[in-house]
């Protein structure tokens, strides 16, 4: 008993179910040894069967990272669970356990030949019901397809049906039309082939919709073959309320784009448009220095789209790191181009942002010294040859250690705009021009934080 009380001390305090719950496992019931309540007893001895020890799988990636998730997969208004352990073959298995009279059983129970679950997502179906998606495998590597999507349904008279959804790099629950009926979309990656005189595999995203409980292909398109790992992908609002899919990917040099995925008319279109088109450039893509994901930067609602220019004036000896960079916010809309939104100068290591303001745009250098922690914003100015020059010192950006801010405060001449747990931010300002004063102003209003 005591065993069993602490393993499920240690597997389910570790999930947070945005759509499920932990009812009937408080964290009294969690936290007081050494007895597990009935609900866990039960589970366990189900999921154990005849194995003599149980090695529980936790999901990768994803919102849902217990190996064992309770979830209303039967729609009867009764919390089921979805347990995940290793096989004694090396591979892996799925059961899913329902309860009636007060009593646990085993629903259904699937083997897999991958030895890690990537994630696992829930989707809305036609009747009501819920769709359970597990990625089998994983998404990490250059030349292989190595995860697969399956989807697993439950039916009254007959189960919970496995139905293979294919190969993905990324994949997310969407509800392209608003109607409450959720898709799945995935998207893949380009694969060298292994074989001579084979074709190499292309990239492509899938749209995966339901009739009943049959899954079927609603929309594809083509994706970008320079891609060799995804580092993000959401599915929100953008443009002019528009909903789509945002997918960050990196390819092999470092560098990093974003590919914006919307249903028009039925098919699924992919911008920029003209993707593995000869001359084709994406224009929000960054160099690895400025790797930042799409985000909804300003707070509108809407996700915003990275691309990134260096500054001007540094030394052509100097290789810039993330703020060397003006980094251009821009919306995207179906069936136009992009606007910018918003100009910001961002330290992705010491984890801050600050909108530029228009005055100061094309007209400051920014030079790291990582080691104090502080970047010195110069003034940038052009030659009668048109040769850039740096100019004075306008302001800086110093990160200090908690410790050191109370023991020097506001006598270092800074002022603090943000904290965060030994961190306390700060801002110097050296300019006596009105202008620019005003304009760094505006920089300590809107100075945040990338990851708060």
């Amino acid at each position: 008993m005591k065993r069993i009380a602490s393993l499920f001390i240690l597997f389910f305090l570790l999930t947070e179910l945005p759509s499920c719950s932990l009812s009937g496992f408080s964290a009294q019931n969690l936290i007081s040894p050494p007895k597990a309540n009935a609900d866990q007893q039960s589970i366990y001895r189900l999921l154990q069967g005849s194995q003599t020890e149980l090695t529980f799988i936790y999901p990768k990636n994803g919102s849902y990272r217990s190996a064992i998730i309770m979830c209303d997969f039967t729609a009867d208004g009764v919390e089921d669970a979805i347990g995940f352990h290793a096989t004694e073959d090396g591979g892996s298995q799925v059961q899913f356990l329902t309860k009636a009279g007060g009593e646990w059983d085993v629903a259904a129970a699937f083997r897999n030949t991958a030895s890690q679950v990537d994630r696992v997502c829930f989707g809305s179906l036609p009747d009501g019901g819920t769709a359970v998606f597990i990625g089998w495998g994983s998404t990490a590597g250059t030349t292989g397809r190595l995860a697969a999507a399956y989807a697993y349904i439950y039916q009254p008279s007959g189960g919970v049906i496995e139905q293979l959804l294919g190969n993905y790099g990324e994949m997310i629950v969407t509800d392209f039309d608003g109607d409450g009926v959720d898709e799945l979309f995935m998207i893949d990656k380009s694969v060298p082939t292994e074989k001579e005189g084979e074709e190499t595999a292309t990239a492509r995203a899938t749209l995966y919709a339901f009739d009943r409980d049959k899954p079927y292909i609603a929309a594809f398109a083509e994706a970008d073959n320079t891609i060799s790992s995804y580092s993000g992908m959401t599915f929100g609002k953008l443009g002019l309320g528009d909903w789509g899919v945002v997918v960050d990917g990196t390819t092999a040099d470092g560098s990093m784009n974003t590919q914006v995925f919307f249903l028009e008319e039925g098919g699924l279109k992919n911008y920029p448009a003209g993707v593995n088109a000869e001359g084709y450039v994406n224009e929000f893509s960054r160099p690895a220095a400025a790797a930042v994901t799409a985000r909804d930067i300003n707070g509108d609602g809407c996700i915003e789209i990275p691309a990134a220019a260096p500054l001007p004036g540094p030394p052509e000896d100097t290789a810039p790191d993330s703020t060397g960079y003006m980094v251009e916010w821009r919306s995207q809309a179906p069936g136009g181009p992009s606007r910018v939104v918003m100009r910001t100068l961002m330290n992705v290591r010491e984890n801050y942002w600050f909108r530029l303001p228009y005055y100061l745009q094309g007209k400051v250098y920014a030079d790291n010294d990582a080691e104090r922690r502080t970047v010195m914003y110069t003034e940038v100015k052009s030659s009668e040859e048109g040769e850039l020059l740096l100019g004075g010192n306008l302001f800086s950006v110093r990160v200090f250690t908690r410790s050191a801010w109370e023991s020097r405060g506001e006598s270092s001449g800074y002022t603090m705009v943000a904290e965060q747990n030994d961190s306390v931010y700060g801002i110097q300002v050296y300019s006596r021009d009105e202008q620019v004063r005003r304009a760094t102003e505006d920089i300590m209003k809107s100075f945040s934080l990338i990851d708060e």
